[in-house]
């Protein structure tokens, strides 16, 4: 299964960068496994608090996060 090294600046009071390395069948399938472990408290915990977090991932003007795979 490949590895994907996941790195996400928190949106919070006191912003820090979470990062981890993921396994997964595919980007989307590693990010929403980073989203399970790491983000539950930023956001909900359902398909509408992924959807806002891949947003934020991918913000084109200020992205906040990068996934490479390894």
């Amino acid at each position: 299964m490949p590895k994907y090294a996941i790195a996400f600046i928190v949106p919070s009071k006191t912003s820090h960068l979470c990062h981890r390395i993921v396994e997964g069948d595919s980007k989307d399938a590693a990010l929403r496994q980073f989203f399970n472990d790491n983000l539950k408290e930023f956001y909900s915990e359902d398909d509408q608090g992924f959807h806002y977090f891949k947003e934020d991932f991918e913000e084109e003007s200020a992205r906040g996060g990068s996934i490479i795979e390894i």
